[in-house]
């Protein structure tokens, strides 16, 4: 084959390689929109100042007094009242949540004829529950404000409203949640019953959880977005 022909192959060849290889720029256009920040909420329990502990027997001339557990000594007919505080911070449009209280750390069992309760106020005083058996569970169910709702429809209206999203605990903390303890020494105790024995409180633990049930709530699990 000549010089010639192979040049004229080889260039057709070379044409049809950078051909192949090559993109043919069509229209196009792209646009940008702002995608938004969610920002998520909060839910947060934290124990605010010093437990406060007082001789409430009704029999006692001088009226509730304060004492200090760790050296005061209970008889019959004695009763005892401890105030813990507490600051519970919920935020979220659609967060609900329920407050156990609960003791660990603590036997069982009490010393006979002694018998422990608790209330549990909110932060104007207001009851929540009383008169529970401390080492019982109670739950209450709380949520945040409805802020951000004005499309829905929520109907939970006996939750407690928690307006508070961040709890504090300096020295200007105030409780806007206080459990009451109440210890009581059966007046009816008799002989040398129960002498010299300890009632271990231990530890009152107080737990927020979030839950989706209930009253706004009705499917098991979340619906997938659309």
């Amino acid at each position: 084959m000549k010089n010639r022909t192979k040049g004229v192959i080889a260039g057709a060849a070379g044409v049809a390689l950078l051909a192949g290889g090559t993109t043919f720029a069509l229209w196009s256009d792209s646009a940008s929109v702002a995608g938004g920040v969610i920002t998520n909420g909060n839910l947060d329990v934290a124990p605010v100042g010093t437990p406060a502990w007082q001789d409430v027997s009704e029999d006692r001339t001088d009226g509730p007094h304060a004492i200090d557990i760790a050296t005061w000594r209970m008889v019959p007919g004695d009763v005892a009242q401890g105030t813990y505080g507490f600051q519970v911070a919920l935020e979220g449009d659609n967060l609900v949540a329920e407050l156990t209280v609960d003791r660990v750390d603590a036997a069982a069992t009490l010393p006979e004829g002694m018998s422990v309760t608790y209330d549990v106020l909110d932060a104007d005083g207001a009851v929540l529950a009383d008169d529970i058996a401390l080492g019982t569970d109670t739950t209450l169910r709380f949520r945040a404000p409805r802020a951000g709702q004005d499309a829905g429809n929520p109907t939970d209206t006996d939750a407690v409203v928690v307006d508070r999203t961040e709890v504090q605990t300096g020295d200007d903390a105030t409780p806007n949640l206080t459990v009451v303890v109440t210890a009581t020494f059966d007046a009816g105790t008799p002989d040398q019953v129960s002498v010299q024995e300890a009632t271990a409180l231990g530890d009152l633990a107080v737990t927020l959880e979030q839950v989706r049930s209930g009253t706004d709530f009705t499917a098991a699990t979340p619906t997938p977005a659309p």
